[in-house]
């Protein structure tokens, strides 16, 4: 039988490698900018300008 500090060892491999797919996966599926994100709305920075001219 394995040793417990090899059982843990391949144990945080596998846990890292499931995280690492999960987290591409999502990536793919949702993208990386958060969808209410100013940028993504044309002349986001325009009411910023008008309140500093105000």
């Amino acid at each position: 039988m394995a040793s417990p500090t090899k059982r843990s060892k391949v144990r945080r491999a596998m846990n890292k490698a499931r995280a690492g797919k999960k987290r591409k996966n999502k990536i793919r599926i949702e993208g990386t900018t958060a969808a209410s994100l100013p940028l993504n709305v044309p002349n986001a920075n325009e009411r910023a300008q008008k309140a500093a001219n105000a």
